[in-house]
């Protein structure tokens, strides 16, 4: 398992962050081991959740020619026809997944096949 590159300054300032705290608490409150040692388990717990968040699983693709699977980790909330007027200009199958933060969050091809069209939505993110 690797880490994903969107993840790599989120890691370091984490990382950096987290280390400064902790020698600032061992170094001006050692007086005080009620309050560093659960700041460092914290630490090191948050660092611990923020790689996990970031990870990138190696995934083998199973499905036969004719199957489909998941795009993403995650839980299927909505499966419904909807109107898709962009493309194909027909009734489609639309199947909505949630991922919550502990899923890994990247999506994968569902299928094989080419390409045929991509339209920018600009949004938020």
């Amino acid at each position: 398992m690797t880490l994903h590159k969107e993840g790599t300054i989120i890691i370091a300032v984490s990382t950096i962050s987290l280390f400064a705290l902790n020698f600032a608490s061992f170094s001006f409150l050692h007086d005080f081991p009620i309050i560093t040692w659960p700041l460092l388990i914290l630490s090191i717990a948050l660092w611990g959740i923020i790689l996990w968040f970031f990870r990138l699983p190696v995934r083998k693709n199973v499905a036969s020619d004719n199957e489909l699977v998941s795009p993403c980790d995650g839980k299927v909330v909505v499966i419904e026809e909807v109107e898709e007027n962009e493309y194909f200009k027909d009734r489609r199958l639309q199947i909505s997944v949630f991922m919550s933060p502990v899923n890994v969050h990247v999506n994968w091809v569902p299928c094989s096949g080419d390409v045929s069209y991509v339209k920018y939505h600009p949004g938020k993110y």
